[in-house]
């Protein structure tokens, strides 16, 4: 079971099996919500995409620095009880 993860090649919308990986180049950066202009660097997402339905997910190419960032500037969302 890949709960999701189209990383291990299958959709978690349609359960297909025609996923396909590619970059996507983020010419904002990561920023908090609402933030406005943002100046960071361009952000590089491994992007999969299901080719039977379209489903996409987005992963961050994580780095010690894009982790730092992502710790310090953005919201972080607490794991909620009872969810899935």
């Amino acid at each position: 079971m890949t709960n999701g993860d189209m990383r291990y090649g299958r959709c978690g919308a349609c359960g297909g099996a025609e996923v396909y990986r590619g970059e996507y180049v983020a010419q904002g950066g990561v920023r908090q919500r609402g933030a406005g202009p943002f100046g960071a660097k361009q952000t590089v997402f491994d992007a999969f995409v299901c080719a039977a339905c379209g489903n996409t997910q987005l992963h961050v190419q994580l780095d010690a620095k894009m982790s730092s960032h992502i710790r310090n500037k953005l919201a972080w969302i607490p794991p909620q009880q009872g969810t899935g």
